[in-house]
């Protein structure tokens, strides 16, 4: 899976701007299975004509805002598809969730992108043929448009089977299992764009606003990246901690966050108004408080900054939401105080680590959370504290 956490700055250079995560929960067992016979998936005979059809006529769900950027694949990948279809060779089959209308992609986004460049749009012309691209094999196809090939050629693409399976059934919790599992294409989905394709609706509507929000990008110097939708997963973190609390968290994260889907998706305007009223108050607070620093871990004043970290955003911006403004106005009087803080229990390597390793463990959550609220308690009412030997947190003067 290609690397979600780097950016190109201006000059070229390679920056990563949020830290690599390691989210297991230690709990891959499913304990909670579900009915077989609460799935109703078809395989039908398929010609590639008869997807290109579809596409046409806006039968398949091509606005991949919903999932994720297609076009991910170079002309060349593309080219490779085409050139595998004219050779013969089968395609990994293809899912569609035809329980909404149009249909949306579970597996094959990146190949429908690819037929439907060149036989639809027509625009891509074929490159780096690894066996009908040499000048003394016929036909030589490099550089060629579909409606450069011959009537012969043009057909063996159009009357091509493929494989295909419709999945007519399924409740969300079975079809983000399916999204999460099937993908072939080396272009895994993230569990955020499976969240997009599945959640459609008013939650995930709620979570592409709050990602727009200035307060969001200024706390993160908008440099969270949007083409794999990590921008997005930052608001569902924050939005998951703050509707559930995280004394009731269960593993694993991926279905704590689903969850949090399925309340926002009851609630109503004026209750999602005051969680974006809570939203803006955190982050304009964490910005205030830590400036470009925000959501860094540090363990040190002295040395430079560390990349964004997604379990330190999401354990600042639910306490801070949860402040009153009597709180807020204590602890900006005492950012000082809260950051010195921050940074004593950041040398334990207990309270380090659980930001970054196993995330998604019960463990590693509450403490993330209890010991931040602990020094965010101390801090408000002006008390610098320590952390002993046996990893407690005491006021410095005892």
């Amino acid at each position: 899976m290609e690397e979600l956490n780097k950016i190109y700055n201006d000059n070229g250079e390679e920056e990563v701007v949020f830290e690599k995560e390691d989210t297991s929960s230690g709990s891959e067992v499913i304990t909670k299975p579900f009915n077989p016979n609460d799935i109703d998936i078809e395989t039908p005979p398929f010609l590639i004509y008869s997807l290109i059809d579809k596409i046409k006529h806006g039968e398949i769900n091509m606005n991949t805002d919903f999932q994720r950027a297609g076009n991910l694949w170079s002309d060349e990948m593309q080219s490779r598809l085409i050139e595998s279809v004219l050779l013969g060779l089968p395609l990994p089959a293809f899912f569609f969730d035809t329980s909404v209308k149009p249909w949306n992609i579970i597996d094959g986004l990146q190949r429908c992108c690819a037929i439907y460049n060149f036989c639809i749009k027509k625009d891509l012309r074929l490159q780096g043929l690894e066996f009908l691209g040499e000048k003394d094999e016929k036909p030589y196809l490099n550089g060629l448009t579909f409606d450069e090939l011959n009537d012969g050629l043009q057909r063996s693409i159009n009357m091509r089977p493929i494989t295909i399976n419709l999945i007519k059934k399924a409740d969300r919790k079975v079809r983000f299992i399916l999204f999460k599992r099937l993908n072939t294409g080396g272009l895994e989905l993230t569990p955020q764009e499976i969240r997009n394709a599945v959640y459609q609706g008013k939650a995930i509507d709620t979570v592409n606003l709050f990602a727009k929000f200035d307060e969001f990008l200024t706390a993160t110097e908008q440099k969270i990246p949007k083409n794999r939708m990590q921008d997005r997963d930052f608001v569902s973190r924050f939005i998951a901690f703050y509707l559930n609390d995280y004394t009731q968290y269960l593993p694993g994260l991926d279905d704590f966050i689903n969850s949090s889907m399925e309340i926002l998706e009851k609630m109503e305007k004026s209750d999602i108004d005051i969680i974006a009223t809570n939203f803006k108050k955190s982050l304009k607070l964490a910005f205030n408080i830590f400036g470009n620093d925000a959501f860094r871990k540090r363990r040190d004043i002295n040395v430079g900054r560390s990349p964004i970290n997604k379990a330190y955003f999401e354990v600042i911006t639910t306490s801070f939401a949860k402040l009153n403004n009597t709180e807020i106005q204590l602890l900006f009087e005492n950012k000082e105080l809260l950051k010195d803080n921050l940074i004593e229990i950041m040398k334990t390597d207990r309270y380090f680590n659980v930001l970054s390793r196993g995330t998604g463990t019960t463990d590693s959550v509450k403490i993330r959370f209890s010991w931040f609220q602990k020094v965010l308690n101390k801090s408000i009412n002006g008390i610098k504290i320590k952390v002993t030997d046996d990893n407690k947190i005491e006021d410095k003067e005892l």
